[in-house]
């Protein structure tokens, strides 16, 4: 819940109502249990001393990555996505960091109990950081699609193609041990400080005046399926 708090302080202007907050968050634990059921018979090919490397790859980003992206993206679309609330590009990041965080609360509640409360302790910091880290890159998109009177496909994804991969890859290095846990924290902190640059950018959107809002009045039907992620800033 600390990792709830230091997000949703984020959002200055015009803080989200705690109970959407919420809402998003017991969404994403919930998303945890259909993630498991899809991911159950892949765990196989990912457990023992000496996996085969190519399938660990396919494995850790096609399933493991896509699957549980794909489960907190759809769980903070049917959360909060139609909320009335829900009207500034940053508040998609805060909603779909506390997706990220409620999926991941579970997620290091059944490795606690399995590993001990060490390990759960070390996820709650790290691990948790890189679920609502990934989570937040999909929010920030999200959030620009919701503004966007086009096709929205291509923005939304964009944001899960980002997070699937850097979910994928991070799972792949450390459960391969090719690299030191360091590394896996140090690429944990670099997704986080690429979100603040997003977090700051959709904070200067909502510092000005329903600042997408012209581009969704003059834009005709025709012309709004030119538009691609390149007209917003990045």
């Amino acid at each position: 819940m600390l990792w709830v708090w230091f997000f949703y302080r984020k959002d200055k202007d015009q803080p989200e109502p705690i109970s959407l907050v919420m809402k998003a968050f017991i969404f994403g634990a919930i998303s945890v249990f259909p993630a498991a059921f899809l991911e159950a018979p892949f765990r196989p090919f990912i457990a023992g001393q000496a996996p085969d490397i190519g399938r660990l790859f396919i494995v850790t980003v096609l399933v493991v990555g896509l699957v549980e992206e794909m489960a907190k993206f759809i769980a903070v679309k049917l959360a909060v996505y139609d909320h009335p609330e829900f009207n500034e590009v940053i508040d998609g990041i805060i909603y779909a960091v506390a997706t990220g965080l409620g999926f991941a609360a579970v997620e290091n509640l059944f490795y606690s109990v399995r590993f001990g409360i060490a390990v759960g302790l070390f996820r709650a910091f790290i691990t948790d950081l890189a679920h609502a880290s990934f989570s937040g890159i999909v929010g920030y998109h999200l959030g620009l699609a919701k503004f966007h009177k086009g096709n929205t496909t291509p923005l939304v994804g964009k944001g899960l193609a980002i997070a699937v991969s850097l979910h994928g890859l991070y799972d792949f290095l450390i459960i391969a041990g090719l690299v030191p846990p360091t590394f896996g924290i140090a690429m944990v902190f670099a997704t986080y400080f690429y979100l603040n640059t997003k977090i700051a950018e959709a904070g200067r959107m909502s510092s000005q005046p329903n600042p997408l809002q012209p581009i969704i009045q003059t834009t005709t039907e025709e012309d709004s399926s030119l538009l691609s992620d390149a007209d917003y800033p990045e």
